[in-house]
């Protein structure tokens, strides 16, 4: 093994504990609110059942040995003398039937006729010492008095039952009974609910320690590879916004000058990708993802942002008919448009700020059957083509509905949008193999979200922190779930 094989094998090794050590922290983020209300209510359950609801049971033992009876016969006139005896034979015998003479209905009807009683006020057991004649009774109850009775109105009694089972049997008492002062099961409280909430803490940490430990989602661009066998085409960073006092332009795009220069740099890198992907003649590429909450509208937006200013003509079709998120994005205040073209089917905007063509469909079109099937609409986005150096098409999710499939059917080849740990590796590899089967040319997948720091897995990209919420509000029920949750609920219209 050469010093190349050993030091990637550490390397490796590094990655996978920094990996998990991000998943723990990730998983206190997440759950760390699970050990304090675990601490808290088992705290509070040992709480109330060892000082609130407390019922004290006191203890009563006696210790002695059983002698059983020898009959012999002595003098001439025959006169029977007795004696007893002990051997091992008599002691295992009693090992295994003193115990169910003390718990006999017998015993049990004599006790409470002695203690004027309808019930046995304790409960009695026995145990012995094996090998040996040793008895210890042993009676529990909530009254010590009444246990201590008990208990010595079984030892007078057995023998009414002894002597069927075992015959005469004689008593030496070794611990003679006393009348407890205490309960047995008193103790301190506060050691117990301490215990308790030690325990409630534990389970949560490992509730965080198995969460860490089971979560398969994709983190770096070598899961892409490796775990996907699919091309890493780039990868964006989070993008964090610095506090100010006053209210700042938070919108992730390459207009707004507070976004960072390392995300600029990203997009400049991913643009030098697809550059060298696309082929001639196919220049309208799909953008899609797994689920709602990647970011592939923001990555949509930017991708056609930066290469408009890389003097290509570029055309951004919004086909999310559902839900469009690059509405919101480019917001109604803060971006001016320039009307190009508007005929019944669609309306071409120039996005001033970003240097692109928005294509924004009509109510009319109201499915996206109609943009692959419609002959009209057909022969227009076949002129497009040669009208643009690219067009970047914006889908819908392929992992909830079926729209990214059909649009794949219009377009020349797929960008693939993977949020660092966002979904579970057997839903994105579901997504991809989706894609994988459209006649569209799959260009690779972009990681998008890098994060940097404890809470992060890009050892490769130290970049900061960018989340951006899209919501789904499709009309139908999609429920969505993976290593987060992602529930599709119908958005209120929308004051036109």
């Amino acid at each position: 093994m050469n010093n190349n094989t050993i030091n990637n094998e550490n390397n490796g090794s590094t990655v996978e504990i920094r990996i998990l050590m991000s998943d723990i922290w990730r998983g206190i983020v997440k759950f760390g609110w699970i050990p304090l209300v675990l601490a808290i209510l088992l705290g509070g359950v040992q709480f109330y059942r060892s000082y609130v609801a407390f019922i004290p049971s006191y203890r009563v033992t006696a210790t002695f040995t059983v002698h059983t009876e020898n009959k012999v016969l002595t003098g001439d006139n025959g006169i029977a003398a007795y004696s007893y005896y002990y051997d091992r034979e008599t002691a295992d015998q009693l090992a295994t039937v003193f115990p169910h003479i003390v718990g006999n209905k017998i015993v049990k009807n004599k006790v409470c006729s002695d203690l004027g009683v309808e019930s046995m006020p304790a409960s009695v057991s026995a145990s012995c010492v094996t090998g040996t004649n040793m008895i210890t009774l042993t009676a529990s109850g909530k009254d010590p008095q009444l246990t201590y009775d008990t208990l010595l109105s079984v030892i007078e009694n057995y023998p009414a039952v002894a002597d069927y089972i075992i015959g005469r049997t004689k008593l030496v008492m070794i611990n003679e009974p006393e009348v407890p002062k205490t309960p047995a099961n008193a103790g301190a409280w506060t050691t117990a609910v301490v215990r308790a909430a030690l325990i409630g803490v534990v389970l949560g940490v490992a509730w965080i320690i198995a969460y860490a430990v089971i979560r398969k989602t994709i983190r770096t661009k070598e899961d892409i590879r490796t775990v996907l066998n699919q091309r890493c085409v780039g990868v964006l960073p989070m993008v964090v916004f610095k506090k100010y006092r006053r209210e700042i332009d938070k919108s992730i795009l390459l207009s707004n000058p507070l976004v960072g220069n390392d995300f600029l740099e990203s997009l400049r890198l991913l643009r030098s990708s697809i550059q060298t992907l696309i082929k001639d003649g196919r220049n309208t590429v799909m953008i899609t993802s797994t689920a709602p909450s990647e970011g592939k509208t923001v990555v949509s937006v930017n991708l056609a942002s930066i290469f408009a200013k890389d003097n290509k003509k570029v055309l951004l079709l919004d086909a999310d008919l559902r839900d469009s998120g690059i509405q919101e994005l480019l917001g109604k205040d803060t971006i001016t448009k320039t009307k190009v073209e508007d005929n019944k089917y669609y309306k071409i905007e120039l996005i001033d700020a970003l240097g692109f063509n928005l294509l924004t469909l009509k109510p009319r079109v109201d499915s996206v059957q109609r943009i692959t099937h419609d002959s009209e609409l057909k022969r227009k986005f076949a002129s497009l083509k040669d009208s643009y150096d690219i067009i970047f098409v914006d889908t819908p999710p392929c992992g909830i509905i079926s729209d990214a499939t059909v649009i794949s059917q219009a377009v020349d080849s797929i960008l693939y949008v993977i949020r660092e740990d966002a979904v579970i590796q057997k839903t994105i590899r579901a997504g991809i193999n989706s894609m994988l089967e459209t006649e569209a040319e799959f260009l690779g997948c972009i990681l998008n979200g890098a994060a940097s720091g404890l809470g992060g897995y890009s050892g490769y990209y130290r970049y900061g922190g960018y989340y951006k919420n899209y919501r789904y509000g499709y009309s139908y029920n999609y429920g969505y779930s993976s290593g987060h949750s992602y529930s599709s609920k119908r958005k209120s219209k929308r004051k036109k």
